[in-house]
């Protein structure tokens, strides 16, 4: 169900709403319905919609900027964070656009930026609903100096065809479907994921994958190495432009969380040490062995394309790949976009 503060009447979402033909209901304030992600809650209130991602010295973070215009997602992956970083399980919505456009054209003033939304919630999942791509695309299409991406574990790709493709990346988060059966609840399926990826990039977009989070299972070879099969075999390699790379990792209050709610998941059976920033990871060989299982077949299938490891330490970096990549604005160079080498002409 869809909850208007009567803040916003009048206001962005509700001219929409009300274009759509889509029914919702006027509040007074967030405690005026179920917490449940089976509702969105539009509000006036203000927010600092654009900062940097959050990172730590130890780790490699590559300067990604992100949008939280929304927060809350309809899935319910059992490793989420959202479980520990909102204290709502409803979608938060901001009304306030103009602030949003306004944050976003600050940025491409202060140089090259990549940036995105999908941090606080799934790009794509509801944008049915709320339709921002209809409202974002245009504004960063316009700006110089940005390269924005919707990243998601939907196929609610049906917007997208309405926007020139030029300064968008449309990202999909992957893992074999075994593992989306058992942890990544209401999400796409895993193949239809790639049929949507493969259609964006035959109609122009940019696209790109995270393998984020690889999860440690019995048969971890064999379902990954038949999910980048498929992906090879559908996907132009011309026409990906980043694929990220990482290994599951929670902070301790997660573990909780996950056991209480989710008793029948295989998460939390593997072994675990806590790292340089508190997070709790697998053993060190583990993430290398994980690591250097999809980076090979990368390697070996889609040579050109650029592979990055999201927030590991320069060791593994230097293993792996042979180089430290540096902290953030130096880690960023790397990215064709940033060398100014478009992969769709």
């Amino acid at each position: 169900m869809i909850y208007l503060d009567k803040t916003c009447l009048g206001g962005n979402f509700h001219k929409i709403f009300e274009r759509k033909g889509l029914q919702f209901e006027v509040v007074d304030g967030s405690d005026c319905f179920e917490n449940s992600k089976k509702n969105i809650y539009i509000t006036s209130q203000k927010n600092r919609f654009v900062h940097q991602c959050p990172a730590t010295r130890e780790y490699r973070c590559c300067n990604y900027m992100v949008v939280d215009a929304v927060e809350g997602c309809p899935f319910d992956c059992s490793y989420c964070i959202l479980q520990v970083y909102l204290n709502h399980d409803f979608i938060k919505v901001y009304d306030d656009l103009e602030g949003i456009r306004e944050s976003i054209l600050s940025v491409d003033k202060s140089g090259k930026c990549r940036i995105g939304t999908g941090e606080l919630s799934d790009s794509l999942a509801i944008d049915n609903i709320l339709c921002m791509t209809d409202f974002l695309i245009p504004i960063v299409n316009q700006c110089e100096n940005i390269q924005f991406e919707f990243k998601t574990k939907s196929t609610n790709i049906t917007n997208l065809f309405r926007h020139n493709p030029k300064n968008v990346v449309v990202s999909f988060s992957l893992n074999p479907q075994e593992i989306v059966d058992s942890e990544e609840h209401f999400a796409s399926p895993v193949l239809a994921r790639i049929k949507a990826a493969k259609d964006l990039s035959d109609y122009g977009y940019k696209v790109s994958f995270h393998f984020d989070p690889l999860i440690d299972w019995d048969n971890f070879e064999e379902l990954y190495a038949d999910l980048l099969d498929h992906l090879f075999e559908n996907v132009d390699e011309k026409k990906v432009e980043f694929i990220s790379i990482s290994t599951f990792r929670f902070i301790p209050e997660l573990a909780d969380i996950i056991r209480i709610k989710f008793p029948e998941t295989k998460l939390l059976s593997s072994r675990f040490i806590k790292g340089l920033d508190g997070k709790m990871r697998y053993f060190k060989s583990k993430r290398i062995e994980m690591l250097r299982f999809i980076l090979n077949r990368l390697n070996k299938n889609w040579p050109t394309v650029f592979t990055y490891f999201c927030m590991e330490d320069k060791s593994i970096w230097r293993k792996l790949k042979g180089f430290d990549p540096g902290l953030r604005e130096e880690f960023e160079k790397n990215f064709k976009w940033y060398r100014h080498e478009s992969i769709i002409h």
